[in-house]
């Protein structure tokens, strides 16, 4: 798994280089390190809190980690790494700055390099393994938090999106229950029944389309009811929406369609009154 962008975020490493050399320095002031062994050169120098002892190790520590957390924000920006990967530059970076305190208390203490070497390397990974562990503890609770908060954005942008996609839709079904077409209703002119499929006929962008469904009026009557479709005839459901006008003829009663291409639709006395009533509405 990649770590996350906190982990390359300028201001978070500025702190963090700044606070572990503090701690160091707390640390070193609080603490005694006699359960490091008998007292020695390296314990009483430990001691020297007066002197440049204490301060010089912390200004190391510091040195290595602004410069490691500068190519981490700026070197490695476009290279990622992964959470291993990290680990590993973190323990690397430990080491380097143990090595360079080690070099300067063996200058200052006389000590044989190889032979201070385990020591400082215990001490280091012991002592800054705190501030670490709470910084991999804050960056990923952060982590959390911005993906947490994002989820929710997500969500909410889908629930409109589907309040959005829905209101106004009409989704067919075919006699299983299967959806086989969704479609506008205001774009939807008429529905005709033949047998057992109803034929739907609806504008897309202009293009007249008839597309049939394996399914009877009767049940989808309550679907046309409501999404705006009225019934004229046994055989059809027809928008108001797309009716230009109600023509009476001596055959009987017929909706003109203002949509060109489709046929005038019949209109009979049982749901005559109620049609125009709704059209004249």
């Amino acid at each position: 798994m990649k770590i996350s962008e906190q982990y390359y975020s300028l201001k978070n490493n500025i702190v963090f280089c700044l606070a572990v050399p503090l701690f160091i320095m707390l640390f070193m002031v609080i603490y005694h390190p006699t359960f490091f062994g008998e007292t020695d050169a390296f314990s009483q120098a430990w001691d020297l809190h007066d002197s440049f002892f204490l301060p010089i190790i912390c200004a190391i520590v510091l040195v290595v980690l602004l410069i490691s957390r500068a190519v981490l924000c700026f070197a490695l920006v476009r290279h990622t790494l992964t959470r291993r990967d990290f680990l590993l530059w973190q323990c690397i970076e430990i080491v380097v700055a143990c090595l360079f305190a080690n070099l300067f208390l063996t200058l200052y203490l006389h000590y044989n390099y190889f032979t201070l070497l385990p020591r400082i390397l215990l001490i280091g990974f012991g002592l800054v393994i705190i501030p670490y562990l709470f910084y991999w503890a804050i960056m990923e609770l952060t982590e959390r938090d911005i993906k947490l908060h994002q989820a929710e954005d997500l969500a909410e942008d889908l629930r409109k999106g589907i309040e959005r996609n829905e209101s106004g839709m009409v989704r067919f079904a075919d006699e299983k229950g299967n959806v086989k077409l969704v479609v506008s209703a205001d774009r939807v002119i008429c529905l005709e029944s033949a047998g057992n499929y109803v034929t739907i006929t609806y504008d897309d962008d202009g293009k007249l389309v008839r597309y049939s469904l394996r399914n009877t009026l009767k049940s989808i009557e309550d679907l046309c009811n409501a999404n705006g479709l009225v019934r004229c005839h046994r055989s059809f459901f027809v928008n108001l929406g797309q009716i230009r006008t109600l023509r009476r003829t001596p055959q009987g009663i017929y909706a003109e369609i203002a949509h060109p291409g489709v046929n005038d639709i019949p209109v009979s006395k049982t749901y005559a009154s109620d049609l125009i009533r709704l059209f004249g509405n």
